[in-house]
């Protein structure tokens, strides 16, 4: 009895051996990154509300894509500046539904190149109405965004809510907010790619 005990238990232990052999791990590798000037607006995930982020190119894709702003652990963006990093990019195994199989954190930046743009500083009107954004396509559901205009006499344009470096929107408060704007002198070859960045200095005002 006591050796068909123990080679049950053998059994099961080898079993369970070989299954923790099976276990997908996850790859960790050491990549470039390239990260454009420009910015670029896409949907996160499943969403279909507009998210502004970085525009890059890693490893040896040969396109850009869209990355978010904190996606790079350890990376701050500055508008106005290209730059080439060295990050360690984890290729999850078994990644939740709604999240990215990669994960990067930053190694080394490498460069940072001011690139040529003009710079200044405006106000800028943030509306306690939201938009929804145009796709360029045709779309089946609404696609919600911050709406916005650098004088009461333009008509509103819609942006993402994260349009405004360092600015959170609150929904039903209307803003008068004094900005550093960015603008690139280049032309993209993208329909969502951004020229034009703002980052925000001051809120002068916040009514509802």
């Amino acid at each position: 009895m006591k050796t068909k005990l123990f080679l049950s238990l053998f059994a099961l232990l080898a079993l369970t051996g070989c299954l923790d052999d099976d276990t997908p791990e996850d790859k960790v590798e050491t990549v470039n990154v390239a990260i454009s000037a420009m910015t670029y607006i896409d949907s996160p995930g499943m969403e279909n509300y507009p998210m502004e982020g970085l525009w890059a190119k890693v490893g040896n894709d040969a396109d850009y894509q869209f990355l978010h702003f904190q996606e790079i652990e350890g990376f701050t963006f500055e508008p106005g500046y290209a730059y080439e990093l060295q990050v360690e990019r984890t290729t999850f195994s078994n990644p939740p539904a709604d999240a990215s199989r990669y994960g990067y954190k930053l190694i080394d930046e490498r460069s940072k190149q001011p690139v040529e743009c003009t710079r200044e500083t405006t106000h800028l009107y943030v509306s306690a109405e939201t938009g929804s954004y145009d796709w360029g396509i045709p779309q089946t559901d609404d696609a919600p965004c911050m709406r916005i205009r650098e004088s009461e006499n333009e008509d509103w344009t819609n942006v993402p809510f994260n349009k405004i470096i360092g600015f959170t929107y609150e929904k039903g408060n209307a803003y008068e907010l004094s900005v550093e704007k960015i603008t690139l002198d280049t032309q993209p070859t993208d329909d969502r790619c951004q020229t034009v960045q703002y980052v925000l200095r001051e809120i002068i005002s916040q009514t509802r």
